[in-house]
């Protein structure tokens, strides 16, 4: 069998050569001229062009790079953007199996984009590295800073609290049924989409539930998700409301964003310690003396502010 020819030059060369021999053993017989021969030649140009339509495949993505980093044009960069757009999709893809429920496919792969996009734009070939590598991290990178700006008491959220209050409050009075997500949302004058982002948004830094106080070392799952020891040295739990409400308040309010992503990761979403310095951008080990600090402060609060509500 005759290997894929380089330039048509050694097609017709073989072409001759078939002709001259009357044709090869085991090839088609004859001539050229004659119609196995014909199709003998005729799929070796086939294998050529389609040779040669790949390689122009191949250095096209080269191509743009080099006509990118000479004028940085928009246009360019937006081509080898969508070259290189199966990367976001990977990216997203692995990073969305390891985020809570909260966070959409489609919310993680804008924000890959998004990285992609400012991967494109800082490559510098000369360094050397490849631009599959250099963009991963960038990606990466992008997701994380996303995720760390998802603040759960950002002014949004506190401005959309405040508002779903007053619009509550006002359906209260025009009916006698509890208000319907629809009703309250054509309130606020927002799409019902729009009400259910910003809720479960909210819902991540204030719905702190507590539902059993167990050492950490004996974490079992039960329907509300992991149990969290913040038990005072003297044995007693947060049960009276003034309690909870003051634990709420600490949660929400006493942490750092760092710190209360943590918690909302860890108990609250099910996430490793290990899962979570990857979403933080954290190693294991930092995450898990940011938990214990937590933990710590936590004991203490309800050693002194709150030890005669915590009086069974």
């Amino acid at each position: 069998m005759i290997e894929a020819p380089t330039t048509v030059r050694s097609i017709w060369n073989a072409r001759f050569e078939h002709d001259r021999l009357g044709g090869a053993a085991g090839e088609p017989g004859g001539s050229s001229r004659n119609a196995g021969g014909f199709l003998h030649f005729f799929d070796l140009y086939l294998q050529f062009f389609r040779s040669r339509a790949m390689a122009k495949r191949e250095v096209s993505i080269e191509t743009l790079w080099k006509r990118y980093l000479k004028g940085r044009d928009v246009e360019l960069r937006n081509k080898i953007v969508v070259h290189y757009m199966h990367l976001v999709h990977t990216h997203a893809a692995r990073l969305s199996r390891k985020l809570p429920a909260q966070v959409s496919y489609d919310e993680i792969c804008s924000a890959a984009f998004d990285g992609l996009i400012e991967a494109v734009e800082a490559y510098d070939p000369s360094r050397k590295a490849k631009f599959e590598t250099f963009c991963q991290q960038r990606i990466s990178g992008a997701v994380m800073d996303w995720l760390r700006s998802l603040d759960p008491q950002s002014r949004t959220v506190r401005t959309f609290e405040k508002r779903r209050t007053m619009a509550v409050e006002a359906l209260d009075v025009e009916q006698e049924t509890p208000p319907s997500q629809e009703q309250v949302a054509a309130k606020m004058g927002i799409s019902v989409g729009r009400y259910q982002q910003l809720s479960r948004l909210s819902q991540l830094g204030r719905e702190v539930h507590f539902s059993a106080m167990e050492p950490p070392d004996d974490r079992h799952h039960n329907g509300s998700g992991r149990t969290w020891d913040v038990r005072d040295p003297h044995g007693r739990e947060p049960s009276t409301p003034v309690a909870r409400s003051m634990l709420t308040d600490f949660v929400t309010r006493g942490l750092a964003r760092e710190e209360r992503l943590v918690i909302v990761l860890y108990y609250f979403e099910g996430m490793t310690m290990a899962e979570i310095g990857l979403v933080l951008n954290l190693s294991e080990s930092r995450v898990s003396q940011i938990h214990k600090e937590i933990l710590e402060r936590l004991r203490g609060r309800f050693g002194h502010e709150l030890q005669e509500e915590l009086v069974a």
